[in-house]
Order: structure tokens, then C-alpha cells, then sequence
């Protein structure tokens, strides 16, 4: 096996992944527990790995190897890391608001107000995941395997 020499915004892409799917990982973990998500101390954990996680995605994107998917990867791509961040700052508020009175009614308008719960809520991952795949198709020529475990990965995700 050769030697992999990667570029810096390689190596932050690949780190900005590992950040983000510890972040995920740490959701998933707390998602029949969303009081047990909120209290993290001292910070809210799972939200900062994933907003750092999305935030290092940003130099590979231009990077991409020039194809025709460029033209849809990555305009999603980084409309989902948009929405990640989005998503991330509501969920910042949620975890800041200690009183459950103020949370339950920070949370039932924030619900009810569909321009900022549907983007932020319901369609970043979906964005993201759907960028990161078609990115991952500007490769297929040079790693069958890989574009096939990121499309693997993506529907695992959404089943």
C-alpha cells in the first residue's frame, strides 16, 4: 500500500467529517433523552462538533476534481453546511435556556414559525447528506469503493 499524501484542506475535510459524525454520534445517543441533550456541561458537546465538523468541510469544496456534479454538489453542499449552522445556533439556544417554561414556549413558537423550523429542522441533513454524496461521485473514477461507502453511508442515514 502506497503512501497517502493528502493536501491540508484534505486532512481538515477528513477531520471536519470525523467532527461532525461524533457530533451526530453524540444525538444519537441522547435521542429518546432530549432533556439529557440539553444539560451537557459545560458546553452543549454535540452541536460544537458538528458546527466545527461542517465549518472545516468549507476549503475542499472548491477543491472538488472538476465534473459535471460540481455544477449540483456543491451549491447543496454548501447550502446544507448553511443549514447545519442554522440548525446548530437554534439548538444553542435550546440548550442555554435552562427554565422549562421559557424552553417549552422558545420551542412550541419556534415549531410553529415553519420559515425557520423546516429549513434549519428538517432539511439540512437532508441537504448536506445529498451533497456530500454527489461530491463523493467526482471521485467514483478514482475510488470505486469510496463513492460506493458514501453512498452506503447515505442510505443507511436515511433509512
Amino acid at each position: 500500500m502506497g503512501k497517502i499524501n493528502l493536501k491540508l484542506f484534505e486532512w481538515y475535510f477528513l477531520f471536519g467529517l470525523l467532527l461532525y459524525t461524533v457530533g451526530q454520534f453524540l444525538i444519537f445517543i441522547f435521542y429518546n433523552d432530549i432533556e439529557a441533550l440539553h444539560s451537557q456541561e459545560p458546553i452543549d458537546f454535540a452541536h460544537w462538533f458538528m458546527l466545527i465538523g461542517v465549518l472545516l468541510l468549507i476549503p475542499q469544496i472548491g477543491n472538488f476534481p472538476k465534473s459535471k456534479w460540481n455544477y449540483i454538489s456543491s451549491p447543496t453542499l454548501i447550502l446544507g453546511i448553511g443549514l447545519i449552522i442554522g440548525m446548530c445556533v437554534l439548538d444553542f439556544v435550546f440548550w442555554s435556556l435552562k427554565e422549562p417554561e421559557l424552553k417549552r414556549q422558545v420551542s412550541e413558537h419556534l415549531i410553529n414559525t415553519p420559515e425557520i423550523w423546516k429549513p434549519f429542522m428538517k432539511f439540512n441533513g437532508l441537504l448536506f447528506n445529498l451533497g456530500l454524496l454527489t461530491s463523493s461521485f467526482s471521485y467514483y473514477k478514482n475510488s470505486k469503493t469510496g463513492t460506493l461507502l458514501v453512498l452506503i453511508g447515505t442510505l443507511v442515514i436515511y433509512m
